[in-house]
């Protein structure tokens, strides 16, 4: 491995509308910290379920916006190998690492992520700059671009999943959230419902009144759903999410991340 970026301020290029373009010229300034879940494959000793959100952090960008780097609850993560589906609007980014062995000396540090069909080891992030305030009202959110695929599967950087459409919106007078997401893996599709999600500090927490229902092809014998999430940007423009759906009836799980723009 390279040496340790995740300690590292953003670099001085941005990815703007699909393009990387100096700070200066940016329309976004380059935020000194940014906000990080995450969401993978493998499952680690002691771990708990595999989605993580991290607090506000000088994460390490590379010149085309995609995350280098990150700490998480143990110390450093790094990665200097190709990184997939990528995406960063200035505001909020998003990834996936696959095949290899990340870096550094944190929890998720040191892991083998072999990649391909069968090995389903793959470390996907979604990054976004700190909220900057809570906006009132109500608000929509759309996925950002589009889709961003795929967003759980087979290891490696195969294209073999799909998140075919999703929705989140957001009461900030009641401090509430709903979100969809409707996913399309090998085995089948799924459905995730997030209901009354409580939105806190700029972050979705679940509340002792928050429904998470999975439905889909093999949720005969129980699926159940985690999720880590938080507002990003001015007046809260953007948003993330990480989640981990567990299906009984497999041994591989569905992993993803979103990337939200307010409507």
């Amino acid at each position: 491995m390279k040496g340790d970026t995740s300690r590292l301020p953003v670099t001085g290029m941005l990815l703007i509308a699909g393009s990387a373009v100096a700070a200066s010229e940016a329309q976004t300034p380059v935020a000194p910290v940014w906000q990080v879940a995450i969401a993978h494959d493998f499952l680690l000793p002691d771990d708990g379920p595999p989605v993580h959100r991290y607090p506000p952090q000088a994460a390490g960008f590379d010149a085309a916006g995609r995350l280098r780097g990150f700490t998480d609850d143990r110390g450093t993560v790094t990665w200097d190998l190709p990184v997939g589906h990528a995406g960063n609007d200035g505001l909020v980014a998003w990834g996936r690492w696959g095949s290899g062995r990340t870096g550094g000396d944190g929890r998720h540090a040191n892991v083998d992520i072999t990649g391909g069909e069968g090995a389903r080891n793959a470390l996907y992030y979604v990054a976004g700059v700190p909220a900057q305030e809570t906006p009132t009202g109500a608000a929509r959110y759309s996925v950002l671009g589009g889709q961003v695929t795929p967003t759980a599967g087979e290891g490696g950087m195969a294209a073999t999943t799909f998140l075919e459409n999703g929705a989140l919106e957001a009461d900030f007078g009641a401090g509430r959230a709903r979100i969809t997401l409707a996913i399309t893996v090998p085995s089948g599709r799924y459905e995730l419902t997030a209901e009354n999600l409580r939105i806190v500090g700029g972050r979705f927490e679940t509340a002792p009144d928050s429904r998470l229902a999975v439905t889909g092809a093999l949720c005969f014998a129980g699926c159940a759903a985690y999720l880590e999430g938080f507002l990003a940007g001015p007046a809260a423009e953007r948003a993330g999410l990480a989640y981990h759906i567990d299906i009984e009836a497999l041994t591989e799980d569905v992993d993803g991340v979103v990337a939200w723009r307010r409507d």
